[in-house]
């Protein structure tokens, strides 16, 4: 008897098809994104997810609205100590702002271990339908954007605190863009140059690799050759406009040749990785 009863429990529990809530279907649309922003999306998740790569790569996102909003509320005090020092030949200090905000914006360099980030799954990347130069595009776009941003909004506050001409601040804002652009390409073209994609942890590609230390001593000589070439080459001769419109000159040739090379060198060597 027992075991009649066990087996119709079993045949019942067995059998038995529970309960299931009924959903009905609702028709949704949905976004069309384009391979850029499907590609620039993805490396900002990396970046965003990552706090190593954030606190190594991109500390000038805090310290440039930070550095702009010290100097709105000290501007007086940095003004007057910058003229007292340096106030003997004319220029100097709005030069030495400008290059204040070259070296917040030399310690974003997202770009440098980009490439080796992707690690030995290198071959997602290569094995995708897309053009080499449009993942190059989405590394670039991550530091240029990440920067770019910041450095408009310590510009706005130099221009506040400043008495600038038209000329002198659309000087400024031109070496200092064109900076920003200078650095992204030359900091993605050693990625591409020194690439380490065998690596266990992501800590080897951001702080213990040749490219970033690179990076960010180049970043330091930029604006310590900045400062020099007008304060002890002569540069102050041609005057703030003119020696800003000549660093802006060679910055914006220096970045057209990275780009040219990242068009075509760069998008074959990263096939060839």
């Amino acid at each position: 008897m027992a075991d009649t009863i066990s087996s119709i429990s079993f045949l019942k529990i067995a059998t038995s098809s529970g309960r299931t809530a009924r959903r009905t279907y609702k028709e949704k649309n949905m976004k069309q994104r384009s391979i850029f922003s499907a590609l620039l999306s993805k490396e900002f998740g990396r970046f965003l997810s990552s706090p190593v790569y954030m606190l190594n790569c991109g500390l000038g996102v805090l310290l440039l609205p930070v550095g702009g909003i010290v100097l709105l509320f000290k501007s007086s005090t940095v003004i007057s100590v910058l003229n007292d020092v340096f106030g003997e030949r004319v220029g100097c200090t709005p030069l030495l702002l400008c290059a204040v905000v070259c070296v917040l914006a030399s310690m974003n360099n997202m770009a440098a271990p980009s490439i080796s980030l992707e690690g030995k799954s290198f071959w997602l990347v290569q094995s995708l339908p897309v053009k080499p130069w449009q993942v190059l595009q989405a590394k670039l776009a991550v530091q240029l954007l990440l920067t770019g941003v910041p450095v408009c909004f310590c510009l706005l506050c130099l221009a506040v605190i400043y008495p600038w001409s038209g000329a002198e601040l659309f000087l400024a804002a031109f070496v200092l863009l064109v900076y920003v652009l200078f650095s992204a390409l030359f900091d993605l073209s050693l990625g591409l140059l020194m690439p380490n994609l065998n690596w266990t942890n992501e800590i080897t590609p951001i702080k213990e690799s040749i490219v970033t230390v690179i990076s960010m001593i180049s970043g330091f000589s930029y604006t310590i050759l900045f400062c020099v070439g007008y304060m002890l080459l002569d540069g102050w001769k041609l005057g703030f406009a003119g020696y800003m419109a000549l660093v802006g000159a060679v910055t914006l040739v220096l970045s057209i040749l990275l780009l040219l090379w990242l068009r075509k060198r760069g998008c074959s060597q990263l096939i060839s990785l």
